[in-house]
């Protein structure tokens, strides 16, 4: 089956973060058999054709600069690049236009186009007029709450929806936030499994804890809307000998570290910066806990990379993170932006190894009960576009 993957986001070398989940999802369909081709805007230095692992990759052009590229480079993706500058916005309609042509260009190859992210979806919907292939819409976040929430974002999820085979989400959360606004030809919002790569996140051999600090760790975006400045506020009011670090850059960063040191925070910190993908595994296993504080989530890979890693994990109830963590068996869930709340859930985690340990070996338990992989992920994708080249409306649930 030849696959057209429309998305905002995805790497660009070895290592790079951006978008590496649909990558992993890219790669295990490609060894199933299908031939990829990933669309994608690009990026300041970088725009045409390449090819990493094996897959046709084409990033194409939609500003006249390499800086008018910021709108999809800023980590945080597009809405963070608004955010910081409203100027990005001004880009919006060049992006919408080069990306819709851009996959009009490759429809012609294609058995299927997948789209990731409403923003896709659109793009994909505009350059599949006259082709009409059958399209997978994956929604992933942000956009099924804009869906749900504004009126602008719920028309524009309602044309798109018009125009798709399949709709899926990555958790049940989101697609309840989108189901009254489906049309009956869409039929189901469907949830398939994503996955984790269990053979690089394994739990690791690490030092007692009685013997150093014990070690918490936080994998993401630096920022406000990570929850970064909860997390320092908490990790103030946290007794015990610990010690933390951050691993990722951001909008916010030298904000973050001026905050830790006006909370005398210093020397118990270390802030990783930006790491390439295939140090995380090892930067994971350093740690006892993993703390994602986020205020807003889609469905952060980074918590089943914790769990297969053997961690116990401290997150909020945001997105999908409820059905990632049954707490207290294997994390524990604390209100977003509470920092008395998070500052009591890191005193319990320091303070008490067993606790850690068992909770630690309840997630990778999960992970492996479960059979979380991405390949469990394409085999059901697979299932999805197949029935949707079939023209089969609506597709059935999956198991």
């Amino acid at each position: 089956m030849r696959i057209l993957a429309l998305t905002t986001s995805y790497p660009s070398m070895e290592g790079e973060a951006g978008g590496n989940f649909i990558r992993s999802l890219v790669l295990a369909l490609k060894r199933r058999g299908h031939e990829i081709r990933v669309i994608c805007p690009g990026k300041a230095g970088l725009t045409g054709a390449t090819s990493l692992d094996g897959v046709d990759t084409r990033f194409f052009r939609y500003a006249l600069s390499g800086r008018g590229h910021a709108l999809t480079t800023i980590e945080g993706g597009i809405p963070e690049a608004i955010r910081r500058s409203r100027l990005a916005a001004l880009h919006l309609p060049s992006l919408v236009a080069c990306f819709a042509a851009s996959a009009a260009a490759s429809a012609r190859w294609a058995d299927v186009i997948w789209a990731n992210w409403l923003g896709a979806g659109i793009a994909g919907a505009i350059g599949n007029v006259f082709r009409r292939r059958p399209m997978v819409l994956t929604l992933r976040g942000d956009d099924a709450y804009w869906i749900h929430d504004r009126r602008v974002w719920r028309t524009a999820g309602r044309g798109v929806f018009k125009r798709c085979a399949a709709v899926t989400a990555v958790a049940g959360n989101m697609a309840d936030l989108v189901r009254d606004f489906m049309p009956p030809s869409a039929g189901e919002v469907l949830v398939p499994t994503f996955g984790v790569d269990t053979a690089i996140f394994k739990p690791a051999a690490r030092e007692p804890s009685q013997q150093r600090p014990v070690a918490g760790v936080f994998v993401g975006n630096v920022s406000y809307a990570k929850g970064v400045d909860v997390l320092l506020r908490a990790l103030a009011k946290t007794p015990g000998d610990w010690r933390f670090g951050f691993v990722g850059s951001g909008p916010d960063l030298a904000a973050m570290r001026n905050l830790a040191g006006e909370l005398r925070l210093g020397e118990r910190l270390t802030w990783h910066g930006r790491r390439p993908t295939h140090q995380v595994p090892h930067l994971l296993g350093e740690a006892d806990f993993l703390v994602l504080p986020s205020l807003s989530e889609g469905r952060p890979n980074v918590v089943l990379e914790a769990m297969a890693s053997g961690l116990p994990v401290i997150a909020t109830p945001v997105g999908a993170v409820p059905a990632l963590i049954d707490p207290p068996r294997e994390g524990l869930l604390v209100p977003a932006g509470n920092v008395d709340a998070l500052a009591d859930a890191l005193t319990l985690l320091v303070n008490d190894a067993n606790m850690r340990a068992d909770m630690g070996r309840n997630a990778r338990a999960r992970i492996e009960r479960e059979a979380i992989s991405w390949d469990k992920t394409a085999e059901e994708f697979e299932r999805i576009f197949a029935a949707a080249v079939a023209g089969k409306r609506p597709l059935p649930l999956l198991p």
